[in-house]
């Protein structure tokens, strides 16, 4: 599994017994002199014959390659006492030399939570295997860095006799990993939160991942009512403000200037002093806020702020925040449209289902798609389920070929206007049905739809009928009134005659 290093030949021997040397003196091989230490140093063009390179000249090859590596190196005995480490290793960690020399390994570079995964990795190296994982790894001031790990034994005459340890920081990738998936999670988000108080939450989880993010809030401006609202403030020390109209707070500033803004104590106390900013609320030591804008159009802002020294922001965490804003307040605008829409269709919708009027949807062969509580009603029954069943030509119309006949006005003009048909209700009786509509195109439906009001004229045209009766009724009348008035007055002449 693991690499193991084995010797053999005259020359390999001499400079086992140099490394032997130097771990035990605790010396660079380079300082340990070989055996032949007084002999002159070969010339380069020497070394050119095709034979291997000697111990010593190869050991003053390495020894600048060993300090010259980027990547942080130390060599270790077996109680892993750091022996030596090259210039890399005290710039990553912030050591100096000499407070390395001599300095178990995990106490320099290993925090306390990985010591489990230290103390694996001392026995695996223990039993001949080489190592390479990524972890973290502990700075002289207690932050810790993404490293990839290489270990390896040394092996001096068939015997362990330390090891080596190589750091390789890949900070940046994982800072770039994890802003990648971060974007992606807020996107994520922006699909499967429910509205936007549970997307926010879910955004400031996603941020305190990247920074520290206590102290987290988003603003946002509201160009008709011109005022500014905290939907969602987390702080240590505020509760959070009122809805208000613009005034000269910070966020006030990165809404007039659609600008990022780190606002350390000397950046704050000059903007105070020049007038651009009046503060209001706890001090933080350093605010940091970006804009959230589409194109041009700042709407809104995220900021996050720290009380604490121990804690301060740097112009990586502005670049870190400005990218999530920019997948935040796209999301915001999209969650807006939906909210919007929502809201937009259920207005409508109450207002369809309140209406007196049936109202529906169907295919163009009449089959209904959606119906609304008056046409449930109309029809005699109790639920939508029941009604969106009904076959149209057996169900629905008393007279089959009103139904064609239908089908043949919609196709030949587009629209249906005030056409008249006898539909069944469910208990058989038969109603005079009024329907208008038109048909729709949507990329929701497999074909077009037919969207119609439906008005049950039943009683309409019966009272019609009724008063078309009585008027009927009321002509007979004036007319007997009128034929019994000519015969009246023919008798009356009749009488006269006859008495003359």
């Amino acid at each position: 599994m693991g690499g193991r290093v084995t010797q053999s030949g005259s020359g390999d021997l001499a400079r086992a017994r140099r490394l032997k040397t130097a771990l035990d003196s605790g010396s660079s091989p380079i300082f340990v002199p070989p055996e032949n230490a007084f002999s002159p140093v070969p010339e380069i063009a020497s070394l050119n014959t095709g034979n291997a390179v000697a111990p010593d000249i190869r050991s003053q090859y390495l020894e600048p390659l060993f300090q010259a590596s980027p990547d942080a190196l130390s060599i270790s005995d077996c109680q892993h006492r750091v022996l030596w480490s090259n210039e890399a290793f005290s710039r990553m960690f912030g050591y100096d030399s000499r407070e390395v020399i001599g300095h178990p390994l995990e106490d320099l570079v290993v925090s306390p939570d990985r010591l489990p995964e230290a103390l694996w990795l001392r026995e695996s190296v223990a039993k001949g295997q080489s190592i390479t994982l990524e972890t973290q790894r502990k700075k002289k001031d207690g932050t810790l860095i993404h490293v990839a790990v290489s270990s390896a034994p040394l092996i001096v005459e068939g015997k362990m006799a330390g090891f080596y340890a190589g750091y390789h920081d890949i900070s940046d990738r994982k800072r770039v990993e994890a802003l990648s998936s971060a974007l992606y999670r807020v996107a994520e988000q922006s699909s499967s939160a429910q509205d936007l108080q549970q997307f926010f939450t879910a955004v400031h989880s996603i941020v305190d991942e990247l920074m520290y993010a206590k102290n987290f809030y988003i603003a946002l401006y509201d160009s008709v009512s011109e005022t500014l609202s905290f939907p969602y403030f987390v702080d240590e020390q505020d509760s959070p403000p009122p809805s208000k109209k613009l005034g000269h707070g910070l966020t006030e500033f990165l809404l007039r200037t659609g600008e990022p803004l780190l606002a350390t104590p000397e950046v704050l106390q000059a903007m105070e002093d020049r007038g651009e900013v009046a503060r209001s609320g706890s001090r933080s030591l350093d605010w940091m806020g970006v804009p959230l804008k589409v194109g041009t159009h700042t709407f809104g802002a995220l900021v996050v702020q720290t009380y604490s020294k121990n804690i301060r922001y740097g112009e990586r965490d502005k670049e870190i925040l400005t990218f999530v804003s920019r997948q935040l307040a796209s999301a915001i605008e999209i969650k807006k449209n939906e909210q919007a829409l929502r809201r937009s269709e259920a207005r409508y919708r109450s207002l369809v289902q309140s209406s007196v009027y049936g109202i529906y949807r169907s295919s163009l062969e009449g089959r209904f798609l959606d119906v609304n509580t008056a046409l449930i009603a109309m029809l005699g029954y109790a639920s939508p389920e029941e009604v969106l069943l009904l076959d149209p030509l057996q169900d629905i119309f008393a007279n089959p070929e009103e139904h064609a006949g239908l089908m043949e006005e919609f196709r030949s003009t587009g629209r249906m206007d005030g056409l008249e048909v006898k539909w069944k209700k469910k208990d058989g009786g038969i109603i005079t049905v009024r329907i208008s509509g038109r048909a729709v195109s949507s990329t929701d439906e497999p074909a077009d739809v037919l969207e119609a009001i439906a008005e049950d004229v039943t009683d309409r045209r019966a009272l019609e009928d009724q008063f078309r009766q009585a008027q009927k009724m009321e002509a007979v009348g004036r007319l007997a009134g009128g034929v019994a008035h000519d015969f009246n007055n023919l008798l009356i002449s009749a009488a006269n005659s006859s008495s003359n």
